[in-house]
């Protein structure tokens, strides 16, 4: 076989591979989105997506959706998306959101796997895409989180574009400028604060100015960037419009909300203590390790390889020749490097682990993606081969075999997968205690329903129409969604009650005396309980 068909097989293969990945993601949400709980923020989003529905279709009159809680500071693309799927689709409100959510989690798969394609080659395309389906933050986080995830995603096809962009300089070609606009639109319509991902592209950009300035002279080359610089002005009124179409407070001061909520969100007035790699913590006074260390804890073993990998190659190739990196991969670099610097200089707001940071796991996997593939050309190379012939082979074998221990620990967990740490943190049992785990209250519906099905089955149907009085800590309607509608809950979580659920996030505080008759745990951490109160003081 020649090289040129040895060349077109492999390809075909990295495709299939990185297809069936995209096809697991697509089964994965479609057997599981019914399974996961209502989180902390979903009553709130829900409800959010609702009113701004409203303000759509009676054309501005309902105005409800404006003074809503803090929400009206945020775009409402995704809640009014769900909304209407809500209306149409024959689930009931929570599991259509989660079901549109798994959805977009796998659109993110896909532009992270075209990214890694469009800079490595198939090889890197497919072990990026299973990289990030194997990261369980990522699939965990998509059924029900209503903006980090969506964020995220539209920033990873915001990243694919880029690429595009930067490579055609300095006549970009009009269908990338479109769909840049468009993912850049979708990205601002849920947080304004995605202003910082055109930060990558105009690093990107002035890297290749830089480049072009050395070998063509300056009038000409200024030119060229000046054109360059005038084709995006177009996506950029493109994304602006898009935003405005999905943010009803903003319609009503195109300029000065959207400014007025960035600078609200940029020292987020929100503090309390939180358990960190051991210490306690302020959401206002966070270390400057607190990212590294967070994504540290929270990536997959096998991209912390590759990310590892990467690097030295970056750095080396720097060292060699420092202006010999390609323009769109000094973009990549900046959007894993930007956005942490940002959080360090400026003392950004952050709290439940790498949550905020979730837009950082696409180009981190795709960097990851890329040096794993290069590590499979240096061990496919003729001297590794002829040292260790079955070193090709063998490291497949230990790459598969991560993927099913990472499958089987996944499943382990579900529904549960965000709460995983990798072997740094001593996994799941090692961050206990020492890292947050649980923090959505998700559980609690889990426990909600374990204990209306035992009281049932201890009393009889009858216990439905019963009006106990359920003390609950965390998240009300997280477990209120799953009791019968006879069984009440204290508006504060005190009083006299004869059951109480809980999770585990350290806010609860100690807990009643009474008989735990439910328990939701998962290998060994218990996340939710119940306890029996009928017969104690």
């Amino acid at each position: 076989m020649g090289q040129p068909a040895k060349e077109a097989a492999a390809t075909s293969f990295w495709d299939g591979v990185a297809q069936m990945a995209l096809a697991a993601g697509l089964l994965f949400v479609a057997f599981t989105f019914k399974n996961y709980g209502i989180t902390w923020d979903e009553p709130l989003h829900l409800e959010n997506g609702w009113r701004a529905l409203d303000w759509y279709l009676s054309l501005g009159e309902d105005q409800r959706v404006l003074g809503f809680q803090n929400l009206y500071l945020y775009g409402a693309l995704y809640d009014t998306l769900t909304a209407a799927a809500g209306a149409m689709l024959p689930f009931d409100a929570y599991e259509t959101r989660r079901l549109i959510g798994g959805l977009v989690g796998v659109a993110g798969l896909a532009a992270v796997r075209a990214q890694a394609r469009l800079l490595a080659g198939p090889r890197a395309g497919a072990l990026a895409v299973i990289l990030l389906l194997l990261t369980p933050e990522w699939m965990g986080q998509a059924f029900a989180n209503p903006k980090d995830v969506p964020f995220a995603t539209a920033a990873a096809w915001m990243g694919l574009l880029q690429i595009r962009l930067i490579r055609d300089l300095p006549r970009q070609k009009w269908t990338s400028l479109a769909g840049f606009g468009l993912a850049f639109g979708a990205a601002l319509g849920i947080r304004v604060g995605g202003v910082v991902l055109i930060g990558p592209l105009g690093i990107g950009c002035l890297y290749w100015l830089g480049l072009h300035l050395r070998r063509t002279p300056v009038a000409p080359a200024l030119f060229d960037g000046f054109v360059a610089a005038a084709r995006l002005v177009p996506a950029f009124i493109l994304a602006w419009l898009i935003m405005l179409a999905c943010w009803p407070w903003a319609q009503l001061d195109p300029i000065a909300r959207p400014l007025e909520a960035l600078a609200g969100f940029s020292h987020f007035p929100l503090s309390f203590t939180f358990p960190f790699a051991g210490q306690t913590l302020v959401t206002t006074d966070l270390p400057w390790w607190y990212v590294p260390v967070a994504l540290g804890v929270k990536l997959p073993e096998v991209t912390l390889l590759g990310l590892a990998i990467v690097t030295v190659l970056a750095i080396r190739a720097v060292m060699r020749a420092p202006l010999s990196l390609l323009p769109e991969r000094v973009a990549l670099a900046a959007a894993i490097l930007l956005p942490p610097l940002i959080v360090i200089v400026t003392g950004a707001v952050l709290y439940d682990g790498i949550r905020h940071l979730l837009f950082l796991l696409p180009p981190l996997t795709v960097a990851a993606g890329i040096g794993l593939d290069r590590l499979a050309t240096w061990m496919d190379g003729r001297a590794v081969r002829d040292r260790l012939p079955q070193a090709t082979g063998l490291a497949a074998a230990l790459l598969c075999l991560w993927a099913g221990w990472q499958v089987l620990t996944m499943a382990r967990l579900h529904p549960y997968e965000a709460i995983w740490y990798n072997a740094l943190a001593g996994g799941v049992r090692g961050a206990e205690g020492r890292f947050e785990l649980d923090y959505w209250g998700s559980p609690l519906s889990e426990a909600a329903d374990m204990l209306r099905n035992r009281i049932v089955a201890q009393e009889g149907g009858s216990a439905i129409a019963r009006p106990y009085r359920v003390r609950i800590c965390g998240p009300h309607d997280s477990a209120l969604h799953f009791l019968p509608p006879t069984w009440k809950a204290p508006a504060d979580g005190q009083g006299e009650a004869d059951f109480y659920i809980a999770f585990t996030r350290s806010s609860c505080g100690p807990a009643p005396a009474g008989r735990e008759i439910v328990r939701v745990e998962r290998m060994g951490v218990t996340l939710a309980y119940a306890l029996d109160l009928r017969g104690t003081d």
